[in-house]
């Protein structure tokens, strides 16, 4: 091989290896920013139809990628997008008039922390 053919060779290794450490560097931004986050709870809403309306407030929240209330159960759980972080308050204060009646919350970063199995056993508040 001639050293310009061996320099051409060089650098055409040293072009396919940045571009794949700028195509990791770009995959992990996308993983970063599409962190989704959890929030289930037990609310005590009065009727199945206060319930849908609630339902269907909700999913008007930008940040709010799923949202899922059953009457039957006074159940609900959320999946989040765009946020960077999800707190218990953040996610109580979705509830709007409803958020005094929200207890037995969990909240945690979805596809990384466990989701407690309903009925959530030993729930005091």
């Amino acid at each position: 091989m001639s050293s310009s053919n061996y320099q051409t060779y060089a650098f055409m290794k040293i072009i396919g290896l940045i571009f794949l450490l700028l195509l990791g560097a770009s995959q992990v931004k996308a993983q970063t920013q599409s962190t989704s986050f959890f929030g289930q709870c037990m609310i005590e809403v009065a009727t199945a139809e206060e319930m849908a309306q609630l339902q269907t407030t909700m999913r008007e929240n930008p940040y709010i990628k799923v949202v899922r209330l059953d009457y039957n159960t006074q159940r609900a759980f959320i999946l989040t997008q765009n946020l960077e972080s999800l707190t218990e308050e953040n996610f109580i204060s979705w509830f709007s008039q409803y958020a005094d009646k929200v207890r037995c919350v969990q909240v945690g970063q979805h596809g990384v922390d466990s989701i407690k199995p309903f009925p959530f056993e030993g729930c005091e508040n």
